[in-house]
């Protein structure tokens, strides 16, 4: 039920964000669930088990959580609205050490507002496990060949995260396509 009620808050949160500019820690929304990708929850705390030398999980993806993907990646992705042209990003910083460790990636489909296309969040070894508990939709889906492992998650309606265990420790990509998650995961998980 608890969980139940935090997909609600979030889906809620999106209705009612609106059209949203780059902000250091709000997320950003367009007024439809369908049109925005949220993180499936709050940024990780730098503090958590597992994130690397002294937990610091910012030092995934060289230090720079945004280098994750870039904009021709972003901008070659399948959306369910169509082609998107990359905008900008933004980022959610770790409330403990103030480093980034969401990154959004803002897009406008056919010149509209700027929405968040996707999204790479970076996790500890703990936030990993849990994957079974964030997906309220569906179990848990093995998806082969990214990473040393990684599954699909479903945490809400119209959103798909595929949790990766790889080279750059734990992080997950949310996107609004199951298949538009895999392959920016599969990118993702093989940047230098």
């Amino acid at each position: 039920m608890k969980h139940f009620a935090i997909v609600v808050a979030v889906a809620s949160t999106i209705v009612l964000a609106g059209c949203g500019g780059a902000g250091a820690s709000a997320p950003v929304g367009s007024g439809s669930p369908a049109a925005a990708v949220q993180p499936s929850d709050a940024a990780p705390s730098a503090s958590d088990a597992g994130g690397g030398a002294s937990g610091d999980l910012s030092a995934q993806f060289g230090g720079d959580v945004c280098s994750a993907l870039t904009k021709a990646d972003v901008e070659a992705a399948t959306y369910p609205q169509g082609p998107a042209a990359f905008s900008s990003t933004d980022t959610q910083k770790d409330a403990n050490t103030g480093k980034a460790v969401v990154c959004q990636y803002l897009v406008t489909f056919g010149g509209g507002p700027s929405v968040v296309g996707v999204a790479v969040s970076l996790m500890d070894a703990t936030e990993f496990a849990t994957r079974v508990q964030a997906s309220m939709i569906a179990p848990p889906e093995a998806v082969p060949g990214v990473g040393t492992e990684a599954y699909l998650v479903a945490p809400a309606p119209g959103l798909f995260e595929v949790w990766v265990s790889g080279p750059h420790g734990h992080f997950k990509v949310g996107a609004q396509a199951k298949a538009t998650a895999i392959a920016l995961a599969t990118i993702a998980t093989g940047r230098n």
